[in-house]
């Protein structure tokens, strides 16, 4: 069994270059944020012991953070211990000692530091084995060069290359640390190498900016559903028939037909027991009861929208004919098990179920992708349910940020958050739409979206929850036409004259021309050179190049300048 590691994030609440740097955030995540979530994650992939992830800060709004993204504060730094004149030693100590006072004694200490933001699990994981594997000399985190161009110093490596100490981790064994008063004891405590794009360090205000440039550097997650890989090239269109068949088969098969017409990657349903979905008597949200029937409650209107079970077979099939990916959305653990069945290339996951973590632990052990809605969700409770999945199989993920209204205000959509879910989690990220109109799925797609959503029926004045908030199969195809167009123009970010262009240049731009006759050996002056179109010539660009230079033979007013026209 292994020994229990204790996982200590020093933050405490005072900067001098940077105010409040620990909860400062890289990527929608304070930094201490960040700290939290590598030391679970290492704590995770290290079964078999009663590991802890604390936090010892001296600051309330530190502590409260630290507690949100899942550590412990079980103590307050003394305030000896927090200004600059503390060491990290003193700081681990403490924080050994007082665990040891309420009965709970570590024998190894992993300390993370929060200005590491980018310090990825798998390298603290490969660090304590190390440890463990080394006789249980110290090892810290080395890099061959890093970003900032800072480092505290050179540790020893297994080549002759020097090292250089980043500060993002150090494990050692509390004796030693207690015997040694230091992290690093030269010829004894081994690097653990972690690459340049990974060993930033938040020291000064321009590395946060760094950070955050960084963030979004990293590799992407694959994640491919039916043969399509969902890599930002292309937006993948999901058409969101949901419910809008209203229980009837027929239907569902108009809105698949409707959505291969419009163009569609993939038509998505909903598939569901009423009876595990919602209890009697469970009442409609606002948009819901707008158009349902008087005094109906949640699993009434829910097993008027329910399909058969024969149905999916069916239903499915019909979207692959017509070269649509069919997936669903299931909300109980038997509609999970027909999809499975079905063998769907993924699960939908509801933004209800985002805080369901027993559903998600299901979805996750199928091993099948899961795109996952984030409705009425902040960033803490996303990284919790990643975290759940991770756990739990780690299949692909893809995140859809969403507004769950029905239908959304503009207003309230702030698709920036997509870019902030991609750069935090470095996965596939999208944009599920409720909002009336095809404004925002557009503008998502603009702001490189890899994954859109958008819900679609026959008809919006439809008796039925979701039809208010949909498009018509003219307007989705319009929608569809125009997140191609957008993806398309979007590009590769090289500022380069396009095909098309290279034509037009030849006429708009302008050429060196002869201002005046001359002979040769004449000195070439301004007024000899004036710039016409067309621009099949010398660029006007290089009029200072031949300015001094003299003509190697008679030159004619009104002709281009050829280059067999001057010497130096």
């Amino acid at each position: 069994m292994r020994e229990p590691i204790l996982f200590l994030i020093p933050a405490r609440g005072g900067s001098r270059r940077i105010p409040d740097k620990n909860l400062r955030t890289v990527a929608g995540i304070p930094l201490v944020g960040w700290a939290v979530r590598t030391a679970r994650a290492a704590a995770a992939r290290l079964p078999g012991a009663e590991h802890a992830v604390v936090c010892s800060t001296d600051d309330a709004a530190i502590a409260d953070a630290s507690r949100v993204w899942g550590a412990e504060t079980p103590f307050v730094r003394p305030a000896r211990l927090a200004d600059d004149s503390a060491s990290s030693v003193d700081v681990a100590l403490h924080a050994i000692d007082t665990l040891a006072e309420q009965d709970r004694r570590f024998a190894i200490v992993a300390l993370v530091q929060p200005t590491s933001p980018l310090t990825d699990p798998h390298d603290l994981v490969a660090a304590i084995e190390a440890f463990l594997a080394g006789g249980r000399a110290g090892v810290v985190a080395v890099t061959h060069s890093h970003p900032a161009d800072w480092h505290l110093g050179r540790v020893a490596g297994e080549t002759a290359d020097d090292l250089l100490l980043t500060g993002a981790f150090f494990v050692v064994d509390v004796d030693q640390l207690r015997a040694s008063r230091t992290f690093v004891i030269p010829g004894v405590t081994r690097g653990s190498v972690i690459p340049p794009e990974r060993a930033i360090d938040i020291d000064e205000p321009h590395d946060l900016v760094m950070a955050e440039a960084m963030s979004r550097a990293r590799p992407m997650r694959e994640l491919v559903l039916a043969d399509h890989p969902i890599d930002g090239r292309s937006a993948f269109i999901i058409a969101e028939a949901g419910v809008n068949h209203d229980g009837r088969l027929a239907v569902a098969h108009r809105l698949i037909e409707a959505a291969a017409e419009a163009g569609a990657d993939a038509i998505k349903f909903q598939t569901f027991d009423p009876a595990a979905l919602a209890m009697s008597g469970a009442p409609l949200a606002a948009y819901q009861s707008a158009s349902q029937p008087p005094g109906e409650d949640q699993r009434s209107m829910l097993a008027r929208l329910s399909l058969a079970e024969t149905d999916w077979p069916e239903l499915q099939a019909h979207a692959v004919a017509l070269g649509l990916v069919f997936l669903s959305t299931p909300f109980d653990v038997g509609s999970a098990d027909l999809l499975d069945r079905l063998d769907v290339p993924a699960f939908k996951v509801g933004s209800g179920e985002l805080t369901n973590h027993p559903f998600l632990r299901r979805l996750a052990g199928y091993g099948r992708p899961m795109l996952i809605s984030t409705g009425m969700a902040d960033m803490i409770e996303v990284a919790r349910a990643l975290d759940v999945v991770a756990g739990a199989g780690d299949p692909p993920i893809g995140l859809f940020h969403c507004v769950s209204a029905y239908p959304a205000d503009p207003a309230d959509a702030d698709l920036r958050a997509i870019s902030t879910m991609r750069n935090a989690f470095r996965v596939p990220t999208g944009w599920s739409d409720h909002s009336l109109g095809i404004e925002l799925p557009i503008a998502a797609a603009a702001l490189g979206a890899d994954l859109i959503e958008k819900h679609l029926t026959l008809d919006v004045t439809a008796r039925g929850p979701d039809h208010r908030a949909s498009l018509e199969p003219a307007v989705f195809r319009t929608m569809v036409t125009a997140v191609r167009q957008v993806t398309v123009a979007l590009g590769d970010g090289q500022k380069i004259p396009s095909e098309g262009e290279r034509d037009v240049a030849r006429v708009a731009r302008r050429s060196l021309v002869w201002g005046r006759s001359l002979e040769t050996g004449r000195s070439i002056t301004d007024d000899d050179l004036v710039a016409l179109r067309p621009g099949t010539g010398i660029s006007p660009a290089r009029l200072a190049d031949l300015v001094g230079q003299v003509t190697a033979r008679p030159v004619v007013e009104g002709r281009l300048v050829d280059p067999a026209d001057v010497r130096s």
